[in-house]
């Protein structure tokens, strides 16, 4: 399997350990310009749970496909997380 498939995989793995709720995957491969290759997002009920949402991606991103996030943003209010891997953006967003 191809490695960045592979990464989004468990990128969504991880997002259903947290009951992450509307998973979508959205892939740009044939988008030239794309900043990425694909987007995994979904939603969370609060703040609590959008955070225990990126740390359960960012651990099984590490643990299962040995990868970390070249950068995270949105930590301090937990409204939304994005988190960039290169060829995958992850985040999640609080429903309001």
């Amino acid at each position: 399997m191809d490695q960045t498939k592979e990464l989004v995989n468990t990128i969504v793995e991880g997002l259903q350990e947290k009951k992450g709720k509307n998973i979508v995957t959205v892939d740009l491969t044939q988008l030239s310009g794309a900043v990425c290759q694909y987007m995994v997002i979904c939603e969370g009920n609060t703040p609590t749970q959008v955070s225990a949402l990126s740390d359960s991606v960012w651990d099984f991103a590490r643990k299962k496909a040995g990868e970390k996030p070249l950068s995270i943003d949105g930590n301090q209010s937990a409204q939304w997380i994005g988190m960039d891997y290169g060829t995958v953006l992850a985040g999640a967003t609080r429903v309001l």
